[in-house]
């Protein structure tokens, strides 16, 4: 090959790589400088104890969560789903300048029973993340969806269901291979009752991680990862690292709203 063929080659690949990077600054400045809450409510319940052994911190009541669903709609927010963010992310879509998620784990039958009835009376979009193995049980009092309940939400078009593991252990404590196949196993069972899903995204279990794992997950196939308690904001978003405002039980409205506006 002689000089001129090489000089040729060098110009095409260094005119590349700035188009490259010219692309990706030029994606990065359409990223608002915006916050992005996820809001995190596990059960719910009609009547709150007397006593909680996880001090009130995973239950809430279905008034309490229609009422916070009111204040944020009130206060200008616009409440979207995980599609959507990644679609805004990918520039398909705008992101709306107050954008709020929500999202629940563990897949508790009250989501359906008390919950799912307040999404459809406002048009609400939320994420709900279920443990696959715990699907259709009831676990030490606890009732959890079935896989009927889980495609007439999906159907709907106002539930996205995602995995919150196979098994709902302490991620932290496994090897990167076991967790990644507990993974694949959960989205194959969810795929299996409700279709294939475009989206795949996973909360860990107590938020419990490890670097090596988020890597695997990333290469197997997962496009968002939860797991951490904290702000997001939209024009540095990490995918491999979402994170969440958990919801105690009876949080109003208005507290939710102040914790998003001093939350870093």
């Amino acid at each position: 090959m002689n000089f001129k063929k090489i000089l040729i080659i060098v110009v095409i690949v260094v005119i590349a790589m700035g188009l490259f990077f010219t692309f990706h600054q030029y994606k990065n400045n359409k990223r608002v400088d915006a916050k992005v809450p996820v809001l995190l409510y596990h059960d719910f319940v009609k009547i709150v104890p007397c006593e909680d052994p996880d001090n009130f911190n995973y239950i809430n009541t279905p008034e309490s969560f229609e009422e916070n669903i009111k204040t944020i709609l009130e206060n200008g927010y616009t409440i979207i789903s995980m599609q959507e963010l990644n679609d805004a992310y990918n520039l398909k879509t705008e992101l709306p300048s107050k954008p709020i998620i929500i999202t629940f784990d563990d897949g508790y039958y009250s989501n359906y029973e008390y919950i799912y009835p307040i999404l459809k009376k406002y048009n609400v979009k939320v994420s709900i993340f279920i443990v696959t193995d715990k699907v259709g049980k009831k676990i030490d009092g606890k009732k959890y969806l079935g896989w009927n309940e889980c495609l007439e939400m999906q159907n709907s078009g106002l539930v996205e269901i995602f995995s919150h593991s196979k098994r709902h252990v302490f991620y932290d404590k496994l090897g990167a291979r076991v967790i990644r196949d507990d993974v694949k196993e959960s989205y194959q069972e969810i795929e299996k009752n409700l279709g294939k899903q475009n989206l795949k995204v996973f909360a860990y279990p107590y938020g419990a991680y490890t670097k090596e794992a988020v890597w695997a997950l990333k290469q197997n196939g997962i496009d968002m990862q939860v797991y951490d308690i904290g702000m997001n904001y939209f024009n540095k978003l990490n995918k491999d690292y979402i994170k969440r405002i958990n919801i105690p039980c009876e949080m109003t409205g208005k507290e939710i709203v102040e914790e998003i506006t001093k939350t870093n």
